[in-house]
């Protein structure tokens, strides 16, 4: 080997400097800014890049003489520009700030200055920056704003860091906050929301939550249409529309005027339809202008009138005229029909008169006027179909016959409403003969269910319009009530004086029943018969004024299955809802009769707890609950044993509303089910800032990778024989700018549960292979990168694919590439696993069994796996020497390994009393901050260059 001199190894770390200080100055010349470096206390330059010249024009010596910087900044900034600098100097704040320097040939320059201090001995020794050129920002800002000022409408440009960046004069106008929040080149929305929520524009509540939920809102990076009604009544409607590369436009329109008439007019028409659709007759409203305005479906039926030509605004002639040109109002020119039926609209007078359609149908139509304050507003038209009225009209006076076999029940009265004849169907349904009926009233069959302002608006009808028609409730022989659709026509004379009345009904209680049977239906879950979600809020939302009254408490139960997902994957989903109404069956045997057992969704169920005077009777339902649950199940020939968790909340502790309550037990339920399997907790609020936290973690890493918030760190795997680098395991880490460095163990289960970890592992896997390589080519052949992968991302059916995508995407030699498993992730499924595992070993991937000791795996399974490599975990690294048990777990881990001729690396060594044991012991490899702690890929190069140094010398 040979050994350099002292003198050339200095020779060639000058050499080294050098390049690197070239390298360096070229690096800052290029900057498009002048980098400069001052004295703290005189502000005189000691240093400043090339880029000075080209920005303001004066030479480098210029900017090094005392006062430049002062004497060249622009009158109306200098004063302010100092007393910034004075203070940030003096308390070593790091800031950036705006102003204007005039340039050597006159020209004002606006320059962005990003400052940094020095601090030595808690004084400063030194000013770093960049000053950037951004007058043309500036100018295209001055005119952007002039622009959006015009528009008719408020209107705000936020950026990807929720600031305000630009906001027009209206829209600044409609927000109505203090012009000092708009001062400065950007306005925190934060601020924004801020100010509203403690002036008390969010309503009651807390305003920093209150902030907190807006700015959570924003962060989805969603479209969002959303109405915020002000202290003063004032209904601002905001729109956002978010852009690409994150940030939004936002446009503010006050719209009191119009929701008020938007609402008024809503709330008007829907009562208006809901009337109309609830007629039985077909009805059509005309304005003054004859324009439909509004109709029913009935209408549209009676007229036989195209659907597509019936809508608001549709003019009387347009459909006048369909019907004419079919011939229905008898021969002659359409338009002279068409013009007949106008002029009599436009006299808007009432009218009545019979129709009889091609295809035999009668129908009555009636019109009268509308009048609003004494004022014609149209005019209303009724189309009573009369069909079966006239052709019982018939019946009555040609056939008895037919009126005695009519399935409909019929009754024929004299003026005075006594009854004269009845049919057979009347009997049949009334149970009453007619030798019982005849003479008297139909005040037999009443049921006291329609007071005495009913019939008189029956008979007001009857007298002024011929014919009524309604539902009634009448009650049987028997005592039985019944409903029934009747329709009462009045029969006059020739001379038009009323001789009788006629009844037509039919027995419409099994449609009643059937009604009844649905909306029972939409209360309760049809597949176990427990009430349903929408049940358990209206039982809850009782419950909870029952207790309040009463001054009890009310307990609500969040109960979620384990392993059905996994049962219904093996056993079959029939087998999983055989499962489901099993244990609706159990919680129900297990409850109280005041309790209440729900199906809240899927594998959830709810239960309410009423009348509970000590929560911890909650506490033993609970218990009650999960041994009942333990216990097995056998459905269609398979014993079954399923476990669950519940989150417990307790009304009013832990919630005053349905919603708050529900959402406090499915976080108890959610912190349960952290803990493991079969246990309960109650709700505490610590857990609902744990929920928030979450939910920011998981709002946040959806865009995590697309900000590039995620970068990897290297720790050295070391061969224990050479103390050679041989690999390095990747580790994932997560610098979010507002949270700061995010834990792996805070966000990566969350990213697993959500699935986000598919995405992200596939880029950690390519940025891997990539960074890998990058050293390969740098001359440090032979390394092994390995990678961790999680169970969701191995269990999609195209990953083998995706490996072998990214290996060829970036080059790296598959022997490189050593993938990293748990034992519980190989131990389920097992035969697919190895399937993968075979596929990807083909290629020459390697696998390696991560914290290997800390699951459950078998070792008559082991050996059917594709293994190269055991990972001890550190929890058995830190044991050698101090604890027996763990020193001997860790021996017969490594003798495991070489048994099965496996490599065999231990996690987290620290001391060198555990290398020396490892190397005793015969384990191959390790890793831990012994040798270095995970590093950056510049710093990891660092080491490899270090190696190659040292093995150079």
């Amino acid at each position: 080997m040979l050994t350099r001199t002292s003198s050339e190894v200095r020779k060639a770390v000058d050499e080294a400097t050098e390049s690197a200080r070239l390298r360096f100055e070229k690096l800052v010349n290029s900057i498009d800014g002048i980098v400069w470096e001052a004295d703290p206390e005189s502000f005189r330059f000691t240093f400043v890049s090339e880029q000075a010249g080209r920005i303001l024009g004066y030479a480098l010596e210029e900017w090094q003489v005392d006062g430049f910087w002062e004497a060249h900044l622009h009158p109306e900034d200098r004063a302010l520009a100092i007393e910034h600098c004075v203070s940030w100097t003096t308390h070593a704040a790091n800031r950036c700030f705006e102003y204007r320097m005039l340039a050597k040939d006159g020209r004002v320059v606006w320059l962005k200055d990003l400052i940094s201090v020095e601090m030595h001995d808690g004084r400063p020794v030194s000013l770093q920056g960049i000053m950037v050129d951004i007058s043309e920002r500036k100018r295209l800002g001055n005119a952007l704003q002039t622009v959006m000022d015009n528009i008719p409408c408020g209107i705000s440009l936020i950026d990807a860091d929720l600031n305000i960046v630009l906001a027009n004069a209206l829209g600044r106008s409609i927000l109505d906050v203090p012009p000092a929040l708009f001062e400065g080149e950007k306005t925190p929305l934060e601020k924004i929301f801020r100010f509203n929520a403690q002036r008390g524009e969010y309503g009651p509540g807390d305003p920093e939550e209150q902030v907190r939920e807006r700015l959570n809102l924003v962060r989805r990076g969603e479209p969002h249409v959303l109405q915020r009604t002000r202290p003063d009544g004032t209904v601002i409607e905001i729109r956002g529309q978010p852009l690409p590369g994150g940030g939004f436009v936002t446009v503010y329109m006050d719209v009191t005027n119009e929701k008020s008439a938007r609402t008024a007019l809503a709330r008007e028409s829907a009562s208006i339809k809901a009337v109309l659709e609830h007629l039985p007759q077909g009805i059509s409203v005309f304005d003054e202008t004859l324009k439909l305005r509004h109709w029913n479906a009935g209408m549209v039926d009676v007229l036989g009138l195209p659907k597509d030509i019936v809508r608001d605004g549709a003019f009387f002639d347009d459909l006048v005229r369909i019907p004419a040109q079919r011939g229905e109002y008898g021969e002659g020119d359409p338009e002279a029909h068409v013009a007949r039926f106008h002029e009599l609209a436009m006299q808007f007078r009432p009218h009545q008169f019979e129709r009889t359609r091609p295809n035999g149908k009668t129908h009555l139509v009636s019109g009268k006027p509308m009048l609003v304050n004494d004022e014609l507003t149209g005019f209303i038209t009724t189309y009573t179909d009369i069909s079966e009225r006239k052709r019982a009209e018939d019946e009555l006076r040609l056939s008895a016959k037919v009126f005695e076999n009519s399935t409909q029940g019929i009754s024929i009265t004299d003026p005075s409403g006594r009854i004269l004849k009845v049919n057979r169907a009347f009997s049949a349904i009334t149970g009453y003969s007619e030798e019982e009926v005849v003479g008297k009233t139909h005040a037999i069959l009443h049921s006291g269910r329609q007071d005495q302002q009913f019939y008189r608006a029956m008979w007001k009808t009857l007298a002024e319009e011929g014919a009524w028609s309604g539902e009634m409730w009448n009650r049987r022989k028997c005592g039985e009530l019944y409903v029934e659709q009747l329709t009462i026509t009045r029969v006059p004379d020739s001379t038009g004086v009323t001789t009788n009345f006629i009844g037509i009904f039919s027995d419409v209680s099994q449609a009643k029943a059937a009604q009844n049977e649905i909306e029972r239906l939409s209360m309760y879950d049809a597949m176990t018969g427990l009430p349903n979600r929408a049940f358990l809020y209206e039982r809850l939302e009782h419950a909870m004024r029952m207790a309040e009254r009463d001054g009890n408490r009310v307990a609500l139960l969040a109960v979620d299955l384990d392993r059905l997902a996994h049962i219904n994957e093996v056993l079959g989903h029939h087998t999983g809802d055989r499962l489901l109404v099993a244990v609706a069956e159990r919680l129900n045997d297990a409850m109280r009769s005041a309790d209440t057992v729900t199906r809240h969704i899927g594998d959830e169920f709810v239960i309410i707890m009423e009348a509970l005077s000590d929560p911890q009777d909650a506490a033993i339902l609970a218990e009650r609950v999960l041994g009942e649950l333990s216990r097995p199940f056998v459905v269609e020939g398979h014993e079954i044993n399923i476990s669950a968790c519940i989150g417990i909340g307790v009304y009013p502790e832990d919630g005053s509303t349905t919603q708050v309550l529900i959402k406090h037990a499915d976080v108890a339920l959610h912190h349960a089910k952290e803990t493991g399997e079969s246990n309960f907790q109650f709700f505490r609020e610590e857990m609902n800032s744990a929920s928030v936290e979450r939910l920011l973690i998981e709002s946040n890493l959806r865009l995590a990778l697309q900000r590039n918030e995620f970068h990897l760190v290297y720790q050295p795997q070391v061969d224990l024989s050479t103390g050679m680098i041989t690999g390095m395991e990747v580790l994932l880490r997560w610098l979010h700018p507002q949270m700061g460095m995010v834990s792996p163990a805070r966000f990566i289960p969350v990213a697993e549960e959500t699935g986000h970890i598919i995405e992200i592992g596939l880029w950690v896997l390519r940025e891997a292979c990539r960074q890998t390589q990058c050293w390969h080519e740098q001359g440090f052949a032979g390394l092994q990168v390995a990678v961790n992968v999680s169970a969701r991302q191995f269990r999609q059916d195209d990953f083998a694919d995706q490996v072998r995508q990214v290996l060829e995407e970036t080059g790296l030699a598959p022997d490189c590439l050593e993938l990293e498993l748990t034992e519980s992730m190989i131990m389920q499924r097992p035969e697919r696993v190895v399937a993968v595992m075979s596929e990807l070993r083909a290629l020459g991937v390697k696998f390696s069994i991560d914290d290997f000791g800390t699951g459950y795996s078998s070792l008559s399974q082991l050996k059917r796996f594709p293994i190269d490599k055991l990972k001890i975990d550190q929890s058995f690294t830190r044991d050698i020497g101090t604890d027996a048990n763990g020193t001997a777990i860790t021996c017969a881990i490594i003798a495991l390994g070489n048994s099965l001729r496996l490599r065999v690396v231990a996690e987290g060594v620290e001391t060198h009393d555990q290398q020396r044991f490892l190397v005793d012991n015969g384990c191959h490899s390790m890793q831990g901050y012994l040798f270095s702690r995970p590093v950056a890929a510049n710093d990891f190069h660092g080491l490899l260059l270090l190696q190659r140094l040292q093995a150079a010398v």
